[in-house]
């Protein structure tokens, strides 16, 4: 796999952007590359926390709290280009952990935010129907607020 390269983007990247994609790079090289793919269901879901562990200690996850998408996509793709699992749990984290960091409460986020980005929690996020399984478009539930509701 070759070493995500960033110069096509550059103009739209700020020197710490080029700078946190070199290290991401090195890092995915050097820590997700030699990893060996998981066998079977099992281990893919024992080397995937595993994985969150070792990115949230490592401080990639950092750009989901920032909310700095450029940072995020450079690092997906270091990590994706060493570990399509890495990748997987990157994409995990910032879809179950951005939901709450724009509309969550603070307890929610007192909860669960530093957690996830620090790599001791997986985030997730479910999108499903009977009809339309995952498939986004086929989708036709609606959200609508109720007074009599109170988000907990």
């Amino acid at each position: 796999m070759a070493t995500p390269d960033p110069e096509p983007v550059r103009a739209f990247l700020e020197d710490r952007h080029a700078s946190l994609s070199r290290d991401a790079a090195a890092y995915a090289a050097r820590e997700l590359r030699p990893r060996p793919e998981p066998k079977d269901d099992a281990a893919a879901r024992k080397e995937a926390k595993s994985l969150l562990t070792e990115v949230g200690r490592a401080g990639y996850f950092r750009p989901i709290l920032d909310q700095d998408w450029r940072a995020c996509c450079l690092v997906r793709e270091a990590l994706a280009s060493a570990s399509p699992l890495a990748d997987a749990v990157f994409a995990l984290q910032g879809l179950g952990t951005l939901p709450i960091l724009l509309a969550g409460n603070e307890a929610m986020r007192e909860r669960w935010v530093e957690a996830a980005i620090a790599g001791r929690a997986m985030a997730a996020f479910a999108m499903t129907e009977p009809d339309a399984g995952s498939d986004v478009a086929a989708m036709k539930m609606t959200a609508r607020r109720d007074s009599a509701a109170s988000p907990t």
